[in-house]
């Protein structure tokens, strides 16, 4: 069984490190008001025979590419964002939020689009919260909007970063225009590394991926029995990429780059009723986090995977601070 402990020495190291290494990073991608609802089952509706939450409350946060950013900034990592949002309401609301954030935020206005977001309902009962349904409100995005958001990191976007955050998360800011900016964040000495929801940046010489098993599929083509440990390790091996394969409460397969390997799997920490949104965002931060610092990818992995465990043991997206890690692992904060 994974022992937290024993993750003591690495993550005395990476806070180590980080106080010492200034570390830059920019997140572009796709952004996500999230909207979580909890109540309490009451039944049905005695005219119209839907059913009932009683006592609900309702908490919105910021998800996606913004998600990953507000992630780091907690951390203590200098963080810039980029996205694109819409001229509506949802836009309105989100960007409020960042507003309160403590890192710079590069932010495309596209007319007549919906901002991407999303109700997550949750039954709450006997105290345990249960995800029963999941709204999602989007619509593709134009591909001028994505090379006006390429653009705007062309223009805005610092001289010297650290590493650059691909947030594909299937809703549109991530597609063909996208790709420049990947020669873009080489020009700028970056390490890339990308959530590939969409096939826009398979095959892409980026230096890691953060993917989960039916995306790993999509990207073969593959049938629903495929094994995406078997073809985690493929793509590493043909990309010549670390691929971290997230499998909820699995774990993480590591797949490191330059190597023969099936992969590592880095197991999951036995956790009661998780919630897995924004875990992924979780790991995706520590990953760009620990190849920066110079941290090889298994421990990089061990790492990732604890910090996406106190994410899943929270409703919402979450907050981690450096207090809660050296907690969890045993060490005085």
């Amino acid at each position: 069984m994974n022992n937290p402990a024993d993750l003591q020495p690495l993550v005395q190291q990476l806070a180590q490190r980080l106080k010492e290494q200034r570390v830059r990073v920019v997140v572009i991608g796709d952004m996500i008001l999230d909207n979580a609802i909890d109540g309490i089952p009451g039944g049905r509706h005695p005219e119209i025979a839907v059913p009932i939450l009683r006592d609900a409350t309702t908490q919105e946060s910021i998800g996606g590419a913004a998600n990953i950013a507000l992630i780091l900034a907690r951390l203590g990592v200098e963080v810039s964002l980029f996205g694109v949002i819409g001229s509506d309401l949802p836009g309105r609301q989100l960007e409020n939020l960042l507003d309160r954030q403590p890192f710079a935020c590069h932010l495309v206005n596209e007319r007549g689009w919906p901002t991407p977001h999303k109700d997550w309902i949750y039954k709450r009962f006997e105290g345990k919260s249960t995800l029963f349904q999941r709204i999602d409100y989007d619509r593709p995005l134009s591909g001028s909007a994505r090379s006006e958001l390429v653009g705007e990191f062309r223009a805005r976007c610092l001289t010297q970063v650290d590493v650059v955050i691909l947030a594909d998360h299937g809703l549109g800011c991530i597609g063909p225009e996208s790709v420049e900016l990947i020669r873009l964040a080489r020009e700028r000495q970056a390490k890339l590394v990308a959530i590939p929801r969409t096939t826009a940046l398979r095959g892409q010489p980026l230096d890691a991926i953060v993917i989960n098993a039916s995306e790993m599929r999509r990207f073969y083509e593959d049938d629903a029995n495929a094994d995406p440990q078997a073809l985690a390790a493929r793509y590493s091996r043909e990309y010549v990429q670390h691929v971290f394969l997230t499998l909820m409460e699995v774990g993480i397969l590591v797949c490191p780059a330059r190597t023969a390997a099936s992969g590592t799997l880095i197991p999951g920490y036995p956790l009661e009723n998780a919630h897995w949104m924004g875990a992924r965002d979780m790991a995706t931060a520590s990953v760009a986090l620990g190849l920066v610092l110079g941290f090889d990818p298994i421990a990089i992995g061990r790492v990732a995977n604890a910090f996406r465990h106190l994410i899943a043991g929270q409703r919402g997206n979450g907050r981690v601070l450096w207090r809660d890690i050296f907690q969890f692992v045993g060490l005085p904060e």
